[in-house]
């Protein structure tokens, strides 16, 4: 162990022995758990025993249940072929324009969004459709996968999110507040990605679809409205007190049951435990990164790294602030999955933020959604590495597209820096009194 002379070091070596380990190939949850517990090694003021109860600290929230649950209702709703429903849906309304399957596909994400709350559920399950329709259409594989990739990024920001519920546990930050403001700024990226659709299919030979007869249109209307009615329920019933977001939750999977049992009548028993199956696997690969960055937290605020970062920088301008923490935060989600960053990185910003006079859902939905951003950057990149992998090509091939789908993101991204309303109008005219707004 080293002396009280060398404590000033230990902020240096708690983020040193973190990128040491990631280096070495072990996993980033794995990481953050062995860069805490190599500290009560090194420095005396730590024990094993506070490790370990932080450990389960970071796990002993009521919120957190909502994560597996939401999981769980995004998978069911895949296996109830509730997105064939979506996507015919949205043909019926896109069919009759030039690139009609690129704005379905965008189309089908912002509803999926509000279904499943997860980004790379939307790229699988969307993508396992859409990819290889476009493809036989004559889309360039590229382009189709590059918007799959893209438009799956919404799956975080229009609630139901687990980012979201996952910022709110870690600063204590309203989730209803968050599920609100996420909106808007959902929309816009939707909005970004339709206008980056229009450029890009006026160069290709596509073919237009014949519209769809009303009698149709309106047995779609139906079958989409139905599921993309479970953010409504979501987001009302929070807003009207009924229920918290984690019993939110419950009824979201209640609803998915429901239209796979009852009114699709495309789910049994089978496809119940495989849906159960994977959302075990997933919720474990997620939550146990909590575990890790909730003692990795607490070490940051141990060791008084917030306050020293503030007194190395001079705040000013809140807005300059919040465009150079959101440049950081996009430059780490190009490296780790996002539930990690936002672990480390939302104890240390957080009071910067609160300090510059950043509402904190203002900041929550930046960090989210620039973290997000990584799902479609490389290395990390993981909606694009499955989008990649369904339409059979190597990831760099679909980069320069999806730079271009990127740069309208990164437009939105600021746009929401600069002007708070975006975030913050729709919770002050629904629910001031949730967030603290008037």
């Amino acid at each position: 162990m080293l002396g009280p002379d060398f404590y000033f070091i230990f902020p240096w070596l708690l983020f040193g022995l973190l990128f040491l380990y990631i280096t070495l190939g072990i996993p980033i949850a794995f990481s953050l758990v062995l860069a805490a517990m190599s500290m009560v090694f090194l420095d005396d003021r730590v024990t094993a025993w506070v490790v370990f109860q932080r450990m389960y600290n970071g796990m002993d929230s009521f919120v957190l249940l909502a994560v597996p649950i939401f999981l769980l209702a995004g998978n069911l709703i895949n296996k109830a072929e509730v997105t064939d429903k979506l996507i015919r849906f949205a043909l019926n309304i896109f069919g009759r324009f030039k690139g009609a399957l690129a704005n379905v596909n965008v189309a089908v994400s912002i509803m999926f969004a509000g279904v499943s709350g997860s980004s790379t559920a939307d790229s699988a399950g969307v993508g396992a459709i859409l990819i290889p329709s476009m493809k036989r259409e004559g889309y360039p594989t590229p382009f189709a996968v590059a918007v799959t990739a893209a438009s799956s990024v919404i799956g975080i920001i229009i609630p139901p999110s687990i980012n979201m519920i996952v910022w709110g546990a870690l600063t204590n930050t309203s989730i209803g507040g968050l599920f609100l403001a996420g909106i808007v700024p959902g929309l816009l990226l939707g909005l970004s990605q339709f206008a980056v659709n229009y450029w890009f299919v006026g160069k290709y030979d596509v073919p237009v679809h014949e519209p769809a007869p009303m009698r149709e249109v309106l047995s779609s209307a139906r079958d989409g409205l139905l599921a993309a009615a479970i953010p409504v329920i979501i987001i009302g019933g929070i807003r009207i007190g009924i229920f918290t977001p984690t019993e939110a939750a419950v009824i979201a999977v209640l609803y998915a049951l429901f239209l796979g049992f009852v009114v699709y009548r495309t789910l049994n028993g089978r496809k119940v435990l495989e849906a159960s199956s994977a959302t075990v696997r997933l919720a474990s690969l997620s939550l146990f990164s909590l575990v890790g960055a909730s003692v990795f937290g607490y070490l940051i605020s141990f060791y008084q790294i917030p306050p020293m970062l503030m007194g190395g920088i001079e705040i000013g301008n809140p807005t300059v602030l919040l465009i150079v923490m959101a440049l950081v935060m996009l430059l780490i989600g190009t490296f780790m999955d996002s539930l990690p960053a936002m672990a480390i990185l939302a104890p240390l910003f957080l009071p910067l933020a609160l300090s510059a006079g950043i509402h904190p859902v203002h900041f929550g939905i930046v960090g989210v959604m620039a973290l997000g951003f990584g799902l479609i950057t490389p290395p990390y990149g993981l909606c694009l590495m499955i989008a990649s992998k369904i339409g059979g090509i190597a990831l760099l091939k679909s980069m320069g597209p999806t730079l271009v789908y990127l740069t309208g993101m990164l437009v939105v991204l600021l746009a929401i820096i600069v002007f708070p309303e975006i975030t913050l109008g729709l919770p002050r005219w629904i629910a001031p009194e949730m967030i603290g707004l008037r």
